[in-house]
């Protein structure tokens, strides 16, 4: 593809057009958050500047009284696709999924407002960098959401996987002094929709538990030998997650013992609960 003819930007705003494509929809206060700026004032002159050249579009009603106090909501606009195009780094199907993001639905967009807080909450719970060697021992986190999934991704054989595609792929490596981090744990993350249908319910938990009896020998050469993921799985409501977490523990009785060493983990928790607590938070309820 040629490169297109578009409007100049700073680096700074370069980096708000790489967190929106990879989170896809993004408000003024996770930018901030993620970039660790004080200055709500120039963030707001860089979303400003970008809406201005249609490197981004927003979702907002400044018109409506209840609207208006809602923060602001940026997507990736025309001039932000031809951008990606122009970089060369994403795969163009990745980058033409954004032509259509005027026409996401809520639970779309809310879904990936809440996936970005869960990244926000990881960062917050590292005390150093993924890659750093340190004399003292710390936590880091690392994670990769769908459109990181590319070729030469951590987790990229997990974007053509035929039983489950996670909002999110995570793990947590510990430090001790000038070693390399080592890797304790790995996350697979799903949130699912208000709307998806009982039956479709049902098939996302069978898809899973099939995942985990039969794909941890890819997952172990993929990985390197990091641990086996556990499955998080985020319910819209109480009720499903009681019904999903029932489900899904007879789905693995079929196969573990309960006491099994082997037997993996699916622990599940509701999206409000994951707003207040985070990630990292101990509430997660074990099928």
């Amino acid at each position: 593809m040629s490169v297109q003819s578009i409007p100049k930007v700073t680096h700074k705003q370069t980096e708000i057009l790489d967190l929106i494509y990879t989170h896809r929809f993004l408000t003024r206060i996770q930018i901030q958050t993620i970039l660790k700026h004080k200055d709500k004032k120039t963030i707001n002159l860089w979303l400003k500047d970008l809406r201005q050249k249609e490197y981004i579009n927003w979702i907002y009603n400044k018109h409506h009284f209840a609207e208006k106090t809602k923060p602001a909501i940026y997507y990736m606009g025309i001039n932000g696709i031809r951008h990606l195009h122009n970089m060369g780094f994403h795969e163009d199907k990745e980058i033409n999924k954004r032509y259509r993001e005027h026409k996401r639905s809520q639970g779309f967009i809310d879904r990936c407002l809440a996936i970005a807080n869960v990244c926000i909450s990881l960062d917050a719970a590292r005390t150093v960098d993924n890659e750093d060697t340190y004399p003292e021992p710390g936590i880091s986190y690392f994670y990769e959401t769908e459109a990181d999934y590319r070729s030469d991704s951590y987790y990229h054989f997990l974007s053509d996987n035929e039983l489950i595609q996670p909002n999110l792929c995570f793990n947590k490596a510990i430090h001790e002094g000038h070693e390399e981090p080592k890797v304790v744990n790995s996350y697979l993350l799903e949130i699912f929709d208000a709307t998806l249908p009982r039956y479709r319910l049902r098939n996302r938990l069978k898809k899973y538990v099939e995942y985990l009896d039969e794909e941890m020998d890819e997952w172990d050469e993929q990985t390197y030998g990091d641990p086996k993921p556990a499955i998080l799985l985020v319910c819209a409501t109480l009720t499903d997650l009681i019904y999903a977490k029932r489900r899904t523990k007879g789905l693995m009785a079929d196969i573990w013992e309960y006491e099994d060493e082997d037997r993996p983990g699916i622990r599940f928790i509701t999206i409000d609960k994951l707003k207040e607590h985070g990630i990292p938070a101990e509430i997660w309820e074990e099928a």
